[in-house]
């Protein structure tokens, strides 16, 4: 592979979400000549499953995918002829319906990068939908189309490369795993940890409240600790959060404090101030699949972890020795997990191993290695014989 391959990154993408920017990153650091080709339409829109909500909103939305995909057509065939490979990322299945079968008419690889499907996002998890709807249909079927488009779909954990071949008949040849990782520019190793205010222990989860965080299951650990001076900062806004905070008031969740939204650079100054960081705790099947940003991020400061167990998650974190992986939703062992963690010195042994544990499975040294290993052969021409699935 020479390092002037072209790779085109076109879309609609969220052009700020880590899976976008990190995957671009990362086919830099691997010697890829990456030009972007974006228009925007998802960078203001914090939870997306509401732009469906309001057919105003909704035509709205529609009117400013035309103009962009106009925009997009005219500067892709401008671009194309020099390109290699083009990626569409994440939110991106549209932009396959729409651009990807000009990219393929005039020869050129396609490579998916979606994170998650529809289907699995707003049918299983979120649940926007009744089961029969014919909402639901449309969902599959562009998922199912936009899959079928792309020569190659990268994906970030194994399991999910599996939920694409059993939901929607993806061969195994043609997914690559490549991990999420973190931005290793502001989420660096601790050193010297900020004190916190709380004299006890303090627990931070931040996310979108959305069912696969299980915000429920860590409300209830919260009042199993009320007692113990164990402090939590719950930090998100979204689906559940209403739930959850009138969760917190019934059962007299007293010990939590609730925030907004904060900007995506705040959040190692509050990972470096808390003692313990939360992953997910949902039981849905998309929970059992992932590994989520925040966990990277975590793992890439070396903080002490605690998220539930899962096959997806021992692929990064082994129990008890980098992180403290607990059932799914089950508050209990949620609270004796971070009960454990009073303990300083368990902390800094997890946090060590964690950081440890994100060097050698998701840096972006590993996201480059992988992306070389998956794209060499989209290079030298041979996309159907792609050797698989790359081992977590």
């Amino acid at each position: 592979m020479q390092s002037t391959t072209q790779i085109l990154y076109l879309g609609t993408y969220e052009r700020d979400y880590p899976r976008n920017t990190l995957t671009i990153a990362a086919l830099r650091r691997g010697g890829f000549d990456v030009v972007e080709v974006h228009a925007s339409i998802w960078g203001g829109a914090h939870d997306k499953t509401a732009l469906l909500e309001a057919p105003f909103t909704l035509l709205r939305l529609g009117l400013r995918l035309a103009h962009a995909y106009a925009s997009l057509f005219a500067r892709t065939l401008r671009r194309l002829g020099h390109a290699d490979i083009v990626i569409f990322g994440y939110i991106g299945q549209l932009d396959l319906l729409v651009l990807g079968p000009l990219v393929r008419l005039l020869g050129k690889s396609v490579v998916f990068n979606p994170l998650i499907t529809l289907t699995d996002t707003l049918i299983d998890d979120r649940r926007k939908f009744a089961p029969h709807s014919p909402a639901v249909w449309v969902i599959r079927l562009i998922d199912r189309l936009s899959l079928s488009i792309a020569h190659m779909i990268l994906v970030d954990t194994v399991e999910n490369g599996a939920y694409l071949t059993e939901q929607f008949g993806i061969r195994p040849e043609r997914i690559h795993v490549v991990p999420v990782g973190a931005d290793e520019t502001i989420f660096q190793p601790l050193h010297d940890r900020c004190v916190s205010a709380n004299p006890g222990l303090s627990v931070l989860f931040y996310g979108n409240m959305i069912p696969l965080q299980g915000v429920e299951t860590i409300v209830r650990a919260a009042r199993l600790l009320r007692d113990d001076g164990i402090h939590f900062e719950i930090i998100g806004n979204g689906q559940t959060l209403g739930a959850a905070r009138a969760l917190a008031d019934n059962i007299g969740a007293t010990n939590t404090e609730w925030g907004g939204r904060v900007p995506y650079a705040e959040l190692p100054r509050r990972i470096a101030r808390t003692d313990v960081v939360l992953g997910i705790f949902g039981d849905s099947a998309k929970a059992g699949r992932v590994v989520p940003n925040k966990v990277y991020q975590a793992m890439a400061m070396g903080a002490a972890i605690v998220t539930r167990d899962s096959s997806a998650q021992r692929a990064m974190l082994v129990d008890g020795d980098s992180a403290l992986l607990v059932p799914p939703a089950d508050p209990l062992a949620l609270a004796d997990a971070i009960r454990h963690l009073r303990d300083p010195e368990l902390r800094q042994r997890l946090g060590t191993a964690a950081r440890r544990s994100f060097v050698e499975r998701a840096s972006l040294g590993v996201q480059a290695d992988r992306l070389r290993v998956a794209l060499g052969p989209v290079v030298l021409g041979e996309t159907e014989q792609c050797t698989g699935s790359i081992p977590s």
